[in-house]
């Protein structure tokens, strides 16, 4: 071969071999067009690589990437896992996939393939992110192991250990919280906020270490609230009582402290001395609280409350007892606060001294003058029920003489003063008071009532002298009510003399001439009554009193006055129904037929009326031959007895008589066989069937009914 060929040949085999090297592989294409952002392309290149069998990280990783483009999430996790699988300890394998897991909201799997990660390629930051996943899972324990590595062999910031503390203390593991609280003490002081100091010291104390509590709260127990209570609790667990009284006093000095504060450290003070039983202090405390001048009222009624209650508990009656009577003899004590507080004063004397010294209490109270009225009432009630039910009579009836004496009794008060007495039987007592509340009463008033009960039913001429006076002083109606009473009293002559006065003065007319009459009826002199009525009927003007007239002399049988009052009124309005009626009925009676016929007839003309108005003006008219006209008045007497339930003799033998003079005479006759057979020897009924009987016709039945007599007979 010429050197000229050789040339030849050499530029072709360069041109070749040049043309080769110049075009890219398939890798670097599918990687020039991911750069290149011509996504499709370089996805189509690098899945056909992974097809053939190439599943290295310059394939498998970009392809992820590529998937995550297109969105196909599921499609990038399931290639990095299997990735992952055949590739354990590719940490940015590893990486892209935990990524995948938390953007897929896969949690587990996020926290299953850190925890590889971690115990592949520990790091401070795999050992946080686990330590979060453990706790949003709950996963506390693991959490706590996590967050023991991160203490132990990296820079932990403060919150490491105070979240390390926190989850030991809430799995139980209380002496390990407090051993990493107090290295946070130690090792960043500066971070050692009150937060961790607080989380120590209680913690400390639950545990009972108190003395490793107390370290981390001095200079801390005067801030106040809750670090004034650990430091409390903390001296006391630890024994230290001498310095927790000290601290108490100091605080209870402090001018800063809120009442809240003082009072609630006063309780724990007094409470903590009757714990151990330092009883002598604790009443020594309370009352030297007692007698500072910085308390309110609010506030100085609650400690003796407290102080009476440990006196009580101590048996300190003598104590007890003073310390009450003082509180009672306080001037600026309230009416309501000394009831209060003598209510259990006198419980402590009843039911330790006896009742004897409890009276004496009671008159000495009695006899101050700042009492308010209530208070006095009360406790008179209580003296009164003592004396009562101890039947020491003489001193209550002393007592009552005493409480009369006191100025501005209600008129209630005497009331009650006076039955007090009267159930003491202290009749002159009951009297006198009664006598002063009578004094201005009216007639009918209780007082004068009970005074006529004191007196009985045979007054002392100067009671009925009494009574006489407040008669002649009174006028009108009162008058005539003292008069009452006086009769009442038994002093009819002393009435009957004052009455007859009166009727000279004011004429036959009102009421003291039937209040004459009432004592007359009453004493049932009758013929002075008649004169009395007499004269009242004749001067009477008012149809009202005449018709009372009229009542009292049917009640006392004086039919010519009765009629005689009719009359009157008769005169003063002429058409008067009822008295219309009632002299009509008299004078039918009588037998003045033309008299009875007038006012019956002046009566029904405006009145339906009764049976025998009816009965007895239809008879009047037969009489007349006016038998037409009686029919409606029969017939009336007819449905009058028809709405009775019973009739008796009378009623039922004016029926039968009624119906024969409407003509049904067959009715008639069977109601008086009927009325016959029920009353067989009644000789009115006999006489009256005999003359129906006769009348029509029936004369040999008549002399039967006549001459028959009942079987009785």
């Amino acid at each position: 071969m010429n050197k000229a060929h050789f040339i030849v040949l050499l530029v072709v085999v360069l041109g070749l071999l040049g043309g080769y090297l110049a075009y890219p592989r398939p890798p670097e294409l599918a990687l020039m067009h991911y750069k290149n952002q011509q996504y499709t392309a370089a996805r189509a290149e690098y899945e056909s690589l992974l097809e053939k069998g190439d599943a290295s990280a310059n394939v498998v990783l970009p392809l992820s990437d590529l998937y995550l483009i297109y969105g196909e999430m599921g499609k990038a996790v399931e290639l990095m896992e299997t990735f992952v699988e055949y590739n354990p300890d590719n940490m940015e394998a590893r990486l892209r996939l935990s990524k995948y897991y938390q953007q897929t909201q896969r949690p587990h799997d996020y926290l299953g393939s850190l925890e590889k990660r971690t115990e592949v390629q520990p790091s401070e930051q795999a050992l946080r992110n686990l330590s979060q996943l453990y706790n949003a899972e709950g996963r506390y324990r693991q959490q706590i192991e996590v967050l023991k590595r991160i203490v132990q062999d990296y820079e932990a910031k403060p919150h490491d250990y105070l979240d390390l503390a926190y989850l030991l203390a809430a799995e139980g593991d209380m002496v390990g919280a407090t051993d990493i609280l107090r290295k946070l003490a130690h090792e960043h002081p500066a971070s050692f906020d009150l937060r961790a100091r607080e989380f120590l010291v209680s913690l400390s104390l639950d545990l009972g270490q108190y003395e490793g509590a107390i370290t981390y709260l001095q200079g801390y127990g005067e801030r106040g609230g809750r670090w004034t209570v650990y430091y409390e609790r903390a001296l006391a667990g630890a024994g230290r009582y001498p310095e927790l009284f000290a601290f108490w006093e100091r605080q209870l000095a402090r001018p800063d402290v809120s009442d809240k504060e003082r009072r609630e450290i006063s309780y724990r003070y007094e409470h903590t001395l009757r714990t151990l039983g330092r009883e002598e202090k604790r009443l020594a405390f309370l009352r030297q609280q007692l007698l500072r001048s910085d308390l309110d009222k609010k506030q100085r009624r609650e400690l003796g409350e407290r102080y009476e209650t440990a006196l009580r508990e101590n048996s300190r009656w003598q104590t007890l007892l003073a310390y009450l009577l003082e509180q009672i003899e306080r001037a600026e004590s309230s009416p309501k606060e000394r009831a209060a507080i003598t209510y259990r004063y006198e419980s402590i004397l009843r039911k330790e001294r006896g009742e004897e010294e409890l009276f004496v209490f009671w008159q000495q109270q009695l006899a101050r003058s700042d009492l308010s009225d209530a208070e006095r009432k009360e406790m008179n009630y209580r003296y009164e029920s003592a004396l009562q039910k101890a039947g020491r009579y003489e001193e209550l009836l002393a007592l009552l003489r005493q409480q009369l004496k006191q100025p501005n009794l209600s008129r209630k008060e005497k009331q009650a003063l006076a039955y007090r007495a009267l159930q003491l039987n202290d009749k002159v007592l009951a009297e006198r008071i009664y006598m002063d509340l009578a004094a201005n009463a009216p007639a009918e008033s209780p007082e004068v009532s009970q005074l006529l009960y004191i007196w009985g039913p045979r007054p002392e001429p100067l009671a009925l002298q009494w009574v006489e006076e407040r008669a002649r002083s009174a006028e009108g109606e009162q008058r005539l009510a003292w008069l009452e009473r006086l009769l009442e009293a038994g002093a009819t002559e002393r009435v009957l003399k004052m009455s007859q006065g009166d009727l000279v003065s004011l004429g036959f007319s009102g009421e003291p001439v039937e209040f004459q009459m009432d004592i007359l009826q009453r004493e049932e002199d009758y013929p002075r009554l008649r004169l009395v009525m007499t004269q009242a009927i004749r001067d009477s003007r008012s149809v009202e009193q005449l018709r009372r007239f009229i009542r009292r002399a049917d009640h006392v049988g004086f039919t010519d006055l009765a009629s005689e009052a009719s009359r009157r009124i008769l005169a003063i309005a002429p058409d008067d129904p009822d008295m219309l009626r009632r002299l009509g009925l008299l004078a039918y009676q009588e037998e003045r037929w033309e008299d009875a016929f007038d006012k019956l007839g002046r009566y029904l003309k405006n009145n339906s009326g009764d049976v025998e108005s009816n009965y007895f003006y239809a008879e009047l008219l037969t009489r007349r031959n006016k038998s037409q006209l009686a029919v409606p008045y029969y017939r009336r007497v007819i449905q009058l007895l028809a709405a009775e339930p019973d009739l008796d003799l009378r009623q039922a033998s004016v029926r039968a008589q009624a119906l024969y003079r409407l003509g049904e005479r067959d009715s008639a006759i069977l109601a008086f066989q009927e009325l016959l057979a029920d009353n067989p020897d009644n000789p009115d009924l006999r006489a009256d069937f005999a003359t129906i009987l006769i009348e029509t016709g029936h004369i040999e039945q008549a002399g039967e009914v006549l001459a028959t007599r009942g079987q009785g007979t």
